[in-house]
């Protein structure tokens, strides 16, 4: 379910400010109004695109008030703005206030967190006054703008040509000097513009109306072109279910130098945990040795999120396995598959959201460990990696991808996370969400299927 919903003006401002939430791991849609409700099931933040920046002023009020009844109740509602500041700004503001303070009980604080400045993009605000890479607006060619002409750069003043609303000014130096959090609190005025000059100023307002939430319980809509609205739902803990979901973990037992190759492109391509495993320390039990291991890999794995994989292999070179004894040789798929199942059943965090096995010994090994009951392919990833879904065990439903130990080229392993991940974040879309209480639907416990008999002791190896 959405836990924020952006209302913007135009598309590309739409899709940008979508971007932001994305990279905080949300999935996130943009999306016409007609769109916005199926939306609000499956993303957790859905950007409504009204292009209503040359609206009416009325018109483009309705449209915003529209959009969020059509995506109520979410935690966030941010009021996407022009970076200069050009259209409805007014209207589609006090239309945005007035329909979240009609939907929240009273006596409940609502007020807009006004923070138009897009540092990145040369947008700032100085004593109320919005700069374009340090020139007032109307001394812009925004001036001549067919559709928008600006004549004045003084925000409060283009508020009041669509809006009466009371406004409360922070100035840049309570921003970046303080007291801010009792500037954010202080007053009843249900806008508050607030100068910013970086990044980090936008960041400490967002922290600052985040405790007022918590101290005072005020309801903030965010008004912005997008970045202070994106640093407003970190500081309120707003998370995606991407961003909640485990790691991907990867069980590599092979040294070959294919392998290694593999790994390193890996590794290039994105941030990848690595978890050592000495074959001779494992193979000869050394005492303590095997429980570190175990313990690191789920330290490791509760430590991170998806997208990142977590990878288990062995270390050293492929003579360093031949030169085991035989006995040992064949026991290493088993202890490393141990390995997993005691870190998956020790994890802190989020379970593992997929899987990436190498090597067919290491795979039955693994899956038989997890007390998988079935493997249900989907298909290939290349000739002899094969991507589908573990059925029972401790990872039921998550999706997996296995390859041979030398199958493939150096890219194939990126291939193989790729696909992994594409897979995940489909199973994240249509499992539905955890629901609050509050919010819980009452209907009856669906029927559940009974559990195949028994796991599967002899999983396909691949």
């Amino acid at each position: 379910m959405a836990q924020v919903l952006v209302v913007a003006d135009d598309l590309t401002g739409a899709n940008a400010t979508g971007a932001r939430f994305a990279r905080a791991g949300m999935r996130v849609a943009t999306v016409t109004p007609e769109q916005a409700p199926r939306a609000a099931r499956d993303y957790d933040a859905v950007v409504v695109n009204l292009d209503s920046r040359h609206m009416p002023p009325g018109r483009a009020a309705e449209a915003v008030a529209a959009a969020i009844d059509a995506v109520w109740p979410v935690a966030l509602v941010v009021k996407r703005t022009d970076t200069t500041l050009r259209g409805n700004v007014g209207a589609e503001l006090e239309a945005a206030w007035r329909r979240v303070r009609a939907r929240v009980a009273e006596p409940t604080p609502v007020r807009a967190l006004l923070a138009p400045a897009f540092p990145a993009s040369g947008r700032v605000t100085v004593d109320g006054v919005q700069l374009l890479d340090g020139v007032p607006l109307e001394r812009t060619e925004l001036a001549l703008d067919p559709l928008s002409p600006m004549r004045t750069s003084v925000v409060a003043d283009l508020l009041a040509e669509q809006t009466a609303l009371p406004l409360r000014h922070v100035p840049l130096r309570s921003v970046a000097q303080g007291p801010l959090d009792a500037e954010l609190a202080a007053g009843a005025e249900p806008v508050v513009l607030c100068d910013a000059l970086t990044e980090q100023h936008l960041a400490d307002i967002a922290q600052a109306a985040a405790r007022a939430h918590r101290d005072h319980g005020t309801v903030w809509v965010a008004v912005d072109p997008g970045p202070a609205g994106a640093l407003l739902a970190e500081a309120l803990g707003l998370r995606g279910s991407a961003a909640a979901a485990g790691p991907l973990l990867g069980v590599v037992g092979s040294a070959t130098e294919l392998t290694r190759r593999q790994l390193d492109a890996a590794a290039r391509s994105g941030p990848v945990r690595f978890v050592e495993a000495d074959a001779a320390r494992l193979a000869r039990d050394e005492p303590g040795y095997r429980a570190g291991l175990a313990g690191e890999l789920a330290d490791t794995l509760a430590a991170a999120a998806f997208p990142e994989p977590v990878v288990l292999r062995t270390a050293g070179a492929a003579r360093d396995v031949v030169e085991l004894p035989e006995a040992a040789k064949l026991a290493l798929p088993g202890l490393l598959a141990g390995l997993v199942a005691e870190a998956v059943r020790g994890i802190g965090g989020a379970a593992p959201s997929g899987l990436y096995t190498s090597g067919g010994e290491v795979t039955s090994a693994v899956l038989d460990a997890l007390e998988v009951r079935a493997f249900e392919v989907d298909g290939e990833v290349v000739p002899l990696a094969v991507h589908g879904r573990l059925s029972g065990g401790a990872l039921d439903g998550v999706p997996v991808v296995t390859k041979g130990g030398l199958v493939g080229d150096d890219s194939t392993l990126v291939a193989c996370l790729g696909e992994l991940r594409r897979a995940v974040q489909a199973r994240m879309r249509t499992v539905p969400a955890e629901v609050p209480e509050h919010h819980a639907p009452h209907a009856p416990n669906a029927p559940q299927a009974p559990d195949p008999p028994g796991p599967l002791r002899t999983p396909p190896r691949v």
